[in-house]
């Protein structure tokens, strides 16, 4: 378990890199609302590794919460995106 847990980290570690250079290189807005939107997931998808690592009850509620706050931020941008007209 720990060697896969290791591999599933390091994979989401590079693709969170990978995604954060998008967001620096992007130039309009709807490029970094996706960029910041697939961080969230890929930190909720690390939170989910270590979840099944350590087997935390605290975790599950922080990933319920972040998985909430992100998409309601998502929503908003999206909203904000179409009555801006981009």
């Amino acid at each position: 378990m720990t060697v896969v847990t290791w591999i599933a980290g390091s994979m989401l570690a590079l693709a969170a890199l990978l995604t954060t250079l998008h967001i620096v290189r992007s130039r309009n807005l709807p490029d970094r609302a996706i960029g910041v939107d697939m961080l969230v997931a890929l930190i909720l998808n690390g939170l989910a590794v270590y979840l099944a690592w350590a087997q935390d009850d605290l975790v599950v509620a922080l990933v319920l919460i972040i998985g909430l706050l992100s998409f309601l931020g998502t929503v908003t941008i999206a909203r904000f995106i179409e009555r801006r007209g981009l």
